[in-house]
């Protein structure tokens, strides 16, 4: 193995800190002819770390042929099952894609954690060396906001400085973001290294346009081009400048493609992502790694059906560009590239709540939502977000302590379509009556709780 340290640091990152492997739990790790020296990277850091671990390698001929024609052999699905980690260290080529959905299905379970790498290289490696709890952080704060949040507004700019604005609706805890950070869960599936938040807007509601200036799938733009992608009622209704390289790039892999297989949602607009991982550097045109830059933010064409969307076409068309500015709400989110949270604005304080304007000041009555929660080990309230299926985060409920005094009051809140009185459920937490209904109009700004 190469003995350059950023490889070696990543490699550690990727078993210890996005797998989560302590010594006695097993890795295994899926590899073909592409991605020896990765594999062989993370196969040696995971013996550094006293990590056991096993090595299986699938020919690229035959993944494509998995599971249409063949299926993994009965060894490789017996180590995948009782293995406590997977790893996909392969090829990103769409026609091994199913490959891919099949180690998803044969290593299910409740404690296994699937990681994917497809189109794994040392410099994928690379991405892993980073301040990881900085990384994790950036990708939750946005993961709150774009979850809290109604309408998106994104601003990007021209070659001459001219503003362009895309403005979609996200849905209000009703679409989930999903804060890709390269964690992997028990239970849970993700891409590593990773670095990224994004979210499915809600269907037909992208209005506006935004100017790409940073790459599209296997090409980068030049400093002096640009792409303007302007939306109507959700859907690309033009590109300028159409006879451009981009366009035309665009046009012969992607859209004519779609075309010729009838697709007639290709031109949706699926995503809107930011990216946060500092050691992503150039943009290559390659979508794994540009996605994932800091100081960007991505739209995609096609299907969002992954990704906690209801749209369902042949092509995921991801393209990045520059600095941009989001708006979430009104509330600056990101700020020329740079992230601009804001805790107050999306973690707020029991305090600031106006009980004048709020259901809570009177409702009689409250009971359990159903959403799923949890609870840290210093108790504070967490709502638990499942995007997608073998996605898994939590957000706090309001800062720590309002999170704290969400979980008294939520731990005797009936479920099961029961209902508790407000002054019952207030005298048996012991608080006072003003601070009590302003953490339960927390709950239910979270849908934790319903009320009459």
């Amino acid at each position: 193995m190469p003995a350059d340290p950023s490889v070696l640091a990543g490699a550690r990152q990727i078993v210890q800190r996005c797998l989560g492997l302590r010594p006695d739990q097993e890795l295994v790790i899926f590899v073909d002819e592409t991605t020896v020296e990765p594999a062989v990277a993370i196969a040696e850091a995971a013996e550094a770390l006293r990590v056991p671990h096993t090595v299986i390698l699938v020919p690229v001929a035959v993944q494509r042929r998995i599971p249409m024609q063949s299926d993994l052999s009965l060894v490789a699905q017996g180590a995948a099952r009782d293995a406590r980690a997977v790893l996909t260290c392969v090829n990103a080529s769409p026609d091994c894609m199913a490959f891919r959905d099949r180690i998803l299905e044969t290593a299910w379970t409740a404690r296994t954690r699937i990681g994917h790498m497809p189109g794994a290289s040392l410099d994928v490696l690379r991405l892993a060396d980073v301040d990881y709890d900085r990384l994790v952080n950036d990708c939750h704060r946005l993961e709150v906001a774009l979850a809290r949040g109604r309408t998106l507004e994104l601003v990007s700019h021209g070659p001459g400085g001219e503003e362009h604005r895309l403005t979609v609706d996200i849905g209000g805890w009703e679409r989930l973001p999903v804060a890709s950070d390269g964690v992997i869960a028990d239970g849970a599936w993700g891409n590593v290294p990773s670095g990224e938040t994004y979210i499915a807007p809600v269907e037909y509601t992208a209005h506006g346009s935004v100017v790409i200036d940073g790459s599209i799938p296997g090409m980068c733009l030049n400093p002096d081009e640009h792409l303007v992608l302007s939306f109507a009622e959700g859907r690309l209704s033009t590109m300028e400048p159409a006879d451009s390289r981009a366009a035309r790039w665009l046009r012969e892999t992607q859209i004519q493609r779609a075309e010729d297989a009838g697709d007639r949602n290709w031109s949706c607009l699926a995503e809107v992502g930011v990216g946060v991982n500092p050691a992503v550097g150039k943009l290559r045109g390659n979508m794994l790694f540009d996605e994932k830059a800091a100081g960007t933010a991505h739209v995609a064409l096609g299907s969002s059906i992954y990704m906690g969307g209801t749209i369902d076409a042949s092509i995921h068309c991801d393209m990045v560009f520059h600095e941009p500015t989001i708006l979430v709400d009104d509330k600056v989110l990101v700020d020329r590239g740079r992230l601009h949270f804001v805790e107050s604005d999306w973690r707020e304080c029991y305090g600031q709540v106006d009980l004048g304007s709020s259901p809570l000041r009177v409702a009689g009555w409250v009971t359990r939502s159903g959403v799923q929660v949890d609870t840290t080990t210093d108790g504070r309230l967490q709502r638990v977000l499942r995007p997608e299926p073998g996605r898994v985060s939590n957000c706090f409920v309001g800062d720590d302590e309002t999170a704290r005094l969400a979980r008294r009051l939520y731990a005797l809140v009936p479920d099961g379509g029961e209902w508790l009185a407000v002054e019952t459920l207030i005298d048996r937490v012991n608080l006072d009556h003003e601070v009590a209904r302003q953490v339960l109009h927390v709950l239910w700004t979270y849908h934790i709780i319903r009320y009459r």
